[in-house]
């Protein structure tokens, strides 16, 4: 439960050079909408060093703000509420930069927003960048984000100068990392799950799950369990060949960067793991992928986020035993080189960026650490050897 607090505690424990009269305007705003305990968090974030820098960033550039209800609030677990870090980490997942409501597209197509959340502790994604979130609009215009494999309800909006305040029923958590995703039985991964875990890297030692959960900035398409099932007479074919299996695998992955469905339906030029060129169709039916030359599978769910990138869950295998990792190596390195350019994103992920320069720093919208070194799959080097034998 948390402490209710007038405005002028809160400003109180702001440091001036943070815009007082903006923060007491935006609690104002808060407590006169209902969201009385989201306006008294305030103490909470100046205590910690990434609430400082959520508040600071507040009044500059625009931005939209997912707002929980004190109903959602008071169904935090406590453990949560009373981590000071942590609760700084999650109102930072809830603060999007720039102002791009009016542009949310029609479900099953989303609109994804660069968040404040770039905690190292928290995000893994490529060059630094904060973390995303991604929300949608029905048929009748109602509108929610979507977090966890739900569907968070966005009830009432609101403005506040330069913040779109979006009032929602649930609080909104960080994504999980890319083990726990997969491992998680509703999203029907689990199949997948055991064949990269039971798959190691180059020389033995870790599996292909462990490299994909630890690197930085990872796609991965996905087949569920029904796909897996329906291909298991081909997977078992491959048993034998170590070599065409991993290629299989890795045509399922794209290594060093995150690539969201808007970019994908923008026809992005996208590269495997294994080298493979990506073909993506996009009609009536759905939107869909195929790998070198195997045969089309469905994106049946799309932007299930994780710490260090996104899944996209597909309805069957990439049969695709061709590799050539001299073409992954270049796209990877293609993927860093424009990681690591700095990018003020506030308008819409997949959009024409507002402005780039040449040096290492986080996306616009990031409040701290970026991200170390990305990892290269050791998978790459095994194909290579694969090749040569």
């Amino acid at each position: 439960m948390f402490c209710f607090l007038s405005s002028f505690v809160f400003l109180a424990l702001v440091p001036s050079v943070l815009g007082q009269s903006y923060l007491e305007g935006l609690v104002q705003t808060l407590n006169a909408n209902g969201l009385t305990q989201l306006a008294s968090i305030g103490t909470s974030l100046n205590g910690t060093t990434i609430g400082q820098q959520v508040l600071a960033a507040l009044p500059e550039g625009n931005k939209t703000l997912f707002a929980p209800t004190n109903a959602a609030l008071s169904a935090l677990d406590p453990a949560v509420a009373g981590n000071q870090n942590l609760l700084s980490d999650i109102i930072a997942y809830h603060v999007v930069s720039g102002n791009f409501v009016n542009q949310s597209e029609t479900y099953p197509n989303v609109t994804i927003g660069r968040t404040l959340l770039n905690d190292s502790a928290l995000v893994m994604l490529e060059g630094g960048k904060a973390q995303v979130l991604p929300w949608s609009k029905a048929a009748n215009g109602s509108m929610f984000a979507l977090n966890g494999g739900s569907n968070v309800t966005i009830s009432n909006m609101t403005t506040y100068n330069n913040t779109e305040i979006l009032i929602i029923d649930s609080v909104l958590m960080p994504p999980p990392n890319m083990t726990t995703i997969l491992g998680n039985a509703s999203y029907e991964l689990t199949s997948l799950s055991s064949i990269l875990q039971s798959t190691a890297l180059t020389g033995g030692g870790s599996s292909i799950l462990n490299a994909l959960t630890s690197a930085h900035g990872i796609t991965v398409f996905a087949p569920n369990n029904a796909a897996i099932a329906a291909a298991q007479s081909t997977l078992s074919g491959l048993a034998s060949n170590t070599t065409a299996l991993t290629a299989v695998l890795v045509n399922h992955i794209i290594n060093g960067t995150s690539v969201y469905s808007p970019e994908i339906r923008a026809n992005q030029s996208l590269v495997s793991a294994g080298g493979e060129q990506y073909s993506f169709t996009n009609n009536a039916t759905g939107l869909f992928v195929s790998s070198g030359g195997s045969s089309p599978v469905q994106i049946v769910q799309s932007d299930v986020l994780v710490s260090n990138g996104v899944i996209h869950i597909v309805n069957g295998v990439l049969v695709d035993t061709s590799a050539n990792p001299g073409a992954a190596s270049s796209a990877y390195a293609s993927a860093t080189s424009i990681a690591a350019q700095t990018v003020a994103e506030t308008g819409p992920v997949g959009a024409s960026p507002t402005s780039t320069g040449s040096s290492g720093g986080s996306s616009g919208g990031a409040v701290m650490n970026g991200a170390p070194n990305p990892v290269i799959l050791g998978v790459v080097a095994m194909l290579a050897v694969g090749q040569m034998l």
